[in-house]
């Protein structure tokens, strides 16, 4: 499922966000009453390939929570980026959203002048992922070009260490959360 969209303002941004906790609250409660009435195998069968688990932008619609959990925090890494880009780079604003297998950049502002990658991941070198985005938002034609990403044990900010080739990099907060 492709989820492309424009995102104006803060606002917006928090209600993208709630829906995303509502559906994370929605799988804990059913985790809950699964809990105590499956075996464990019957639990993590139904965790693996469905029957436990939500669409992070769509409650109504099932999907398995290991997918949930992959997508909800790339989404809450996204967003938190989003926080920044609005504080920082307000006038570049409205910024489109490219969640998921969508074309393009992850985070591109709708004039064209910044583009960003964003990942979360158990560390920034991972399957060399920063490597890959910085190498893909290189390829882009916008002047701003950064890559965000989510990693337990990563202070909120920028990232001097890893930035080359004038790509700014950030990590962003939600990780500290672990």
């Amino acid at each position: 499922m492709l989820k492309s969209f424009t995102v104006k303002d803060i606002e917006e941004l928090k209600q993208l966000e709630q829906k995303l906790y509502e559906s994370m609250d929605k799988t804990l409660s059913q985790i809950s009453s699964e809990i105590t009435s499956n075996s464990s195998q019957t639990l993590f069968s139904k965790m693996k390939f469905g029957g436990i688990g939500f669409d992070p932008l769509d409650s109504k619609r099932e999907l398995n929570i290991v997918e949930q959990i992959n997508q909800s925090f790339t989404y809450l890494a996204s967003f938190y980026a989003l926080e920044i880009l609005f504080t920082e780079y307000q006038e570049l604003a409205p910024f489109r959203l490219n969640l998921g297998t969508a074309p393009g950049s992850d985070i591109e502002s709708e004039c064209g002048e910044l583009a960003a990658e964003v990942f979360a991941a158990v560390a920034p070198t991972s399957n060399q992922k920063l490597k890959k985005d910085i190498n893909k938002v290189l390829e882009t034609n916008a002047k701003l070009k950064f890559v965000f990403f989510m990693c337990p044990n990563f202070k909120l900010g920028r990232q001097l260490k890893f930035e080359r080739d004038d790509v700014v990099v950030w990590a962003s907060k939600g990780a500290n959360i672990l």
